[in-house]
């Protein structure tokens, strides 16, 4: 059954501990299986607050690395807009893209529209704008022309972030209703075994600040349950505000919590009306200044939504076909449908209510999206214009899970039951791991309708995948160098060395060459190189070293004894200006 979420004030973890034996915090007990003793025992002498955020902070870093993780750098078209507008608020303090000469964005002109002589994005500005502080940090100190070349890694980064706070704050949901293991076993779910992993966290779609603000919208409305005050209602607001600009059509979604403040907290309505007003605002008047509409660009899709007999097939393919189908790419939310039944036995009827009234939007917001004239769902590996319903099915999901575990019996029906859910857990998995690191190789001729049978996508990506995989990157935050890196392709090294020394930053060049160096040490090109970086970053005695080391397995290479003058000069003179004469060849 679902857990008792609110009772008399108290919080449900509060009721659960009042049932457990009291244990003194001076004898730390292990529970067998699960930490070590010493681990536990450090644990429970943290302040309880601390205690309380390490899953959450667990849960952020965990899926923070490994969205962070990838086979290939590459940026949608949708996304080029997103990616870019943070670099334009930064450097040139406006929203205009003609700053860049990308040839990429003639080849994805529909994410564009020249107006009133400036490029601006035909998508929704809100993910780019919230994204635009941590492109301001990432890029603190470096000339534009530096910063512009690290959009991809930084724009992958931002995503990886959003999501990863989507998984936290999802936590911090199902945590008040489920147990823990379950309410952990729920999240890794909702963060790996469905587009949430896929889609949200690959690129600066709107899907991940999309399913990032609805979890704090819930968590929000939690929170107040606890403990009532307007506080929640402004944030409520404010997220509320943003929403309905980040994806228009996902708007539908705010139904659940406009009933929440209007049907059952109306003394709150001007600390949610206002707030949200004053954080739509500046949206809404971008979209009607430059497009003449409340919602901004997507008004050229009005026409495309198709109130014929296509509807069928359309909105059936978004939810089971084989190519598209949400239930076939994340089978695991079948058992959101089993979870919605046991919504009636949570304590708190208002939270009850709440879940109740999202399942009705939730279909509601499907059949908008089969309406719409884009039969193939967006470009994308799976069920991209669904991937906002992700959050809502894994709650329900997660209440299903914890009803099984109550009344799991040891019997033949209910291993059967378990070995039912953990196969559908496995798929989702292994169907969102070969749409992160196999889809990116796909070939455009490959890439089959929604119903087309004779070519399934998800086999494809791992056909195509198998064949040409040959770099893997665990990133860190730009612009520093990633944490790990491997590529078979020399050519794809060469290309970020050159690109980091074009920018002119020569520790990430040096990252660089050492990591080459480790796979190849007999290389008197590398070492010279590597000193000639080092010589740029004033590091006089280290590329010394590393001239010597050159000189010492090839004595006739020129470049590197000229290099090794220049080091000895800088050293014995301290001359800064001998810098100036060093030359970094080309990789």
């Amino acid at each position: 059954m679902v857990r008792q979420f609110y009772q008399s004030g108290v919080h449900s973890t509060d009721l659960m501990n009042k049932t457990r034996k009291s244990i003194p915090d001076s004898q730390p007990v292990s529970p067998k299986g699960t930490i070590p003793g010493f681990l536990h025992s450090a644990c429970a002498r943290l302040p309880r607050g601390v205690r309380e955020n390490l899953v959450p902070a667990g849960i952020f870093l965990l899926c923070f690395i490994l969205y962070n993780t990838y086979t290939s750098l590459r940026m949608s078209g949708d996304t080029f807009p997103a990616g870019y507008l943070p670099f334009s608020i930064v450097y040139y303090h406006d929203l205009f893209l003609e700053h860049f000469a990308n040839p990429n964005f003639a080849a994805n002109a529909y994410a564009f529209a020249n107006i009133n002589g400036h490029l601006v994005s035909l998508f929704p500005i809100v993910t780019p704008v919230f994204i635009t502080p941590f492109v301001f940090l990432c890029t603190w100190g470096m000339p534009a022309g530096q910063a512009i070349l690290h959009v991809a890694q930084i724009g992958r980064t931002a995503s990886a972030g959003i999501a990863a706070l989507a998984a936290c704050t999802f936590y911090l949901v199902i945590i008040r209703f489920v147990p823990k293991k379950i309410a952990i076993l729920s999240t890794l779910i909702f963060a790996f075994a469905t587009s949430t992993w896929s889609i949200s966290s690959q690129a600066l779609w709107q899907h991940g600040t999309i399913e990032l603000f609805l979890l704090l919208m819930i968590y929000a409305i939690l929170r107040n349950e606890e403990k009532p005050s307007s506080l929640w209602f402004v944030i409520l607001g404010i997220l509320s505000g943003l929403f309905v600009f980040c994806r228009p059509p996902d708007a539908l979604l705010l139904l659940p919590i406009l009933g929440y403040v209007v049907l059952l907290n109306r003394r709150y309505l001007a600390h949610y009306v206002f707030p949200g007003i004053i954080a739509g605002l500046p949206f809404l008047a971008y979209n009607e200044y430059y497009f003449g509409s409340i919602i901004g660009g997507y008004a050229q899709n009005i026409p495309l939504f198709d109130f014929s007999a296509n509807f069928f097939p359309t909105f059936t393919g978004l939810l089971f076909s084989p190519n598209k189908g949400l239930f076939v790419f994340s089978p695991v939310l079948l058992l959101a449908f089993f979870g919605y039944f046991h919504i009636k036995s949570i304590d708190n009827k208002t939270i009850s209510r709440l879940f109740l009234w999202f399942g009705p939007v939730l279909i509601l917001e499907t059949v908008l999206y089969g309406f719409f004239g884009d039969t193939g769902g967006g470009y994308s590996y799976g069920p991209r214009f669904l991937t906002s319903l992700v959050p809502v099915l894994c709650i329900y999901a997660a209440f299903f899970l914890s009803d099984t575990a109550t009344r799991f019996r040891a019997g033949l029906h209910d291993y059967v039951k378990v070995a039912v859910i953990a196969v559908l857990i496995v798929f989702s998995v292994v169907v969102q791991f070969i749409g992160v690191f196999y889809f990116p190789y796909l070939d455009d001729s490959h890439y089959p309708q929604p119903w087309e049978g004779s070519r399934l996508l998800i086999v494809s990506s791992f056909q195509d995948g198998t064949a040409n995989l040959d770099t893997f990157v665990i990133q860190s935050i730009p612009p520093l160098p990633p944490w790990y890196y491997y590529s078979e392709n020399d050519e794809w090294k060469s290309l970020n060395i050159q690109k980091t020394l074009a920018a002119g930053d020569y520790q990430t060049a040096a990252w660089y060459y050492e990591n080459d160096i480790q796979e190849n040490p007999d290389s008197y090109i590398l070492w010279n190189n590597l000193g000639a970086c080092q010589i740029k970053l004033g590091e006089y005695e280290d590329a010394l070293s590393s001239f010597n080391q050159s000189l010492e397995i090839n004595p006739q290479f020129e470049e590197a004894g000229e290099n090794q003058a220049v080091a000895l000069q800088a050293i014995q003179q301290e001359n800064t200006s001998a810098v100036t004469n060093t030359t970094v060849p080309a990789a």
